[in-house]
């Protein structure tokens, strides 16, 4: 076979496509263009932008800021059908984000106190002070529109007159409405959050003066003197979960360096008591007295004579009269004490523990579940109430049990992820992976085949051409070869099947030879 350049094959091929029958030109036309639009559409998938959200639950004001800002710009951008969020190309989202912060964008659909930058001359005091009321309202809904759960929030003040005289003097009020997420809640803690972070920021506004609603119109704030008991009960409760989790984690670490990780469970209840007791005790020793006071009176008489002497007779003349009095007062020892007793100290704990068992392996690799031996229990017992300071003056009560844990085939923390969010990360790549596929599958089943027909045709109609130029070579050469063409009827050439026969028939020593000269 020859070798042939491009425009020869170009043209045999053009050659072999024209005496295809109808329904296989129709058949490679179709092949063609489906290859040529797949083609088209990969390289325009391939090349198309990645959109990725650049801000979402977006007001419609905020929505129409950002959109200018964009076309200012001339960034592409597309909007949702709700017009509350907003993509652009994945590459430009962290920078957009900060160019937009700087320009104070997405405000949350309120008014801050950027209603200051616009002066205009001649204000007059009621609208300044309609404006600052704007302004703080717009600045506290921006803060609470911060917290993870909501998604919207409004804030109305209401200021009351100034008036002369003190006992006439309305209290400011306030009120905030706020809009979850989907799914979301909020804690008690955080709503009494939301109303002191209003009532801290307006003047003269107190906490029990703040009222906040959800957007069904729930109310979520509570009473003043509620708040006071709630706040102390929730302290409790949160005091005893503190507790409870330390000796929960306390045994269950000490526990699984033992049996292995996952293999024991604890739970602790604790009673505890909140009551505040104060404790006076008074202590006297009567053996270690002590001397309160001494009292001591003296009296002293001197005679006239000289010879009289001390201790005579009290009122005998000319003599000196002498009188001692001494009187001691003595006060017991006495110890007094005042103790304040602890606030929530354990009155009583409740220990249960699970552990697993011990699992071997047969002789078919099988495992099979064995429970922990008694002395083992009783020291895993012995242990968690070393551990948790087990008292059982109190009544505290510990119990140890060995089961079968049941074997979790998923994890619980992938479990509780969406589908989608595991298949973000690599969508990029499973795009051009995709895109790969489909360009391998169109050239192996498509474009290969397609190809592989036609050259063979041309091979098999240069094979074709090839013996009728080496019979006729071979025929010309000599007498008897002619004499071969002569039985050729004049009704035109014989096929290449009829020639081989005729030579083969005729001349078997001629026929090898040709054959030998092919094969060369």
């Amino acid at each position: 076979m020859q070798h042939m350049n491009p425009a020869q094959i170009l043209s045999r091929l053009w050659q072999n496509f024209n005496i295809l029958s109808p329904v296989r030109k129709m058949t490679v036309v179709a092949s063609g263009l489906i290859s040529l639009v797949a083609i088209a559409a990969m390289v325009h998938f391939s090349g198309q932008m990645d959109y990725q959200t650049l801000y979402s639950n977006l007001s419609s004001e905020d929505a129409a800021s950002i959109v200018g800002k964009l076309q200012e710009k001339k960034i592409p951008y597309k909007l949702n059908p709700s017009g509350d969020a907003i993509t652009v190309a994945s590459d430009k989202v962290p920078e957009l984000r900060m160019e937009l912060a700087a320009s104070g964008l997405p405000r949350g659909g309120n008014i801050g106190f950027e209603i200051f930058d616009q002066k205009s001359i001649g204000a007059t005091e009621f609208e300044q002070k309609l404006n600052y009321r704007r302004a703080i309202q717009g600045e506290l809904a921006r803060t609470i529109n911060s917290l993870e759960e909501i998604q919207q929030s409004r804030v109305h003040i209401a200021f009351p007159k100034d008036t002369l005289f003190i006992d006439q003097q309305q209290k400011a009020t306030a009120s905030v409405t706020v809009k979850l997420k989907s799914g979301k809640n909020l804690r008690q803690n955080q709503i009494d959050g939301i109303g002191h972070l209003v009532a801290s920021s307006v003047e003269g506004l107190r906490f029990e003066d703040v009222m906040v609603v959800d957007s069904k119109g729930n109310i979520l704030s509570r009473g003043h003197d509620e708040t006071k008991l709630s706040q102390l009960s929730n302290s409790q409760m949160e005091y005893q979960r503190n507790v409870e989790r330390n000796l929960t984690s306390q045994i269950q670490t000490m526990l699984e360096n033992v049996v292995g990780k996952g293999k024991a469970v604890v739970r602790v209840a604790a009673d505890l008591d909140f009551r505040i007791t104060e404790k006076t005790e008074e202590t006297y020793d009567p053996e270690s007295p002590v001397v309160r006071s001494t009292q001591k009176q003296s009296d002293k008489t001197v005679a006239s004579s000289g010879a009289a002497k001390v201790g005579a007779v009290t009122g005998a003349p000319g003599q000196e009269k002498d009188k001692l009095d001494e009187v001691t007062n003595y006060e017991i020892n006495k110890v007094v004490n005042k103790t304040v007793m602890p606030v929530g100290e354990i009155k009583k704990l409740s220990i249960a523990v699970v552990v697993d068992g011990i699992y071997t392996k047969n002789d078919k690799g099988q495992e099979t579940y064995q429970e922990r031996s008694k002395k083992e229990i009783d020291s895993l017992d012995e242990l968690v109430r070393k551990s948790a300071g087990f008292n059982a003056a109190r009544g505290d009560q510990v119990i140890l049990t060995s089961m079968s844990f049941t074997k979790q085939d998923l994890d619980a923390s992938l479990a509780n992820i969406p589908w989608h969010e595991r298949l973000t990360p690599f969508v990029p790549v499973a795009k051009y992976l995709a895109l790969l596929a489909a360009m391998g599958l169109l050239f192996f089943f498509v474009i290969r085949p397609l190809m592989t027909g036609l050259l063979t045709s041309v091979s098999r109609q240069e094979s074709r051409d090839t013996v009728q130029l080496s019979s006729q070579r071979q025929m010309t050469g000599g007498g008897e070869s002619m004499a071969l063409l002569g039985g050729q009827g004049e009704g035109g050439a014989m096929t290449e099947t009829e020639l081989v026969k005729q030579l083969a028939s005729s001349d078997a020593k001629k026929f090898a030879e040709i054959l030998r000269s092919w094969v060369k």
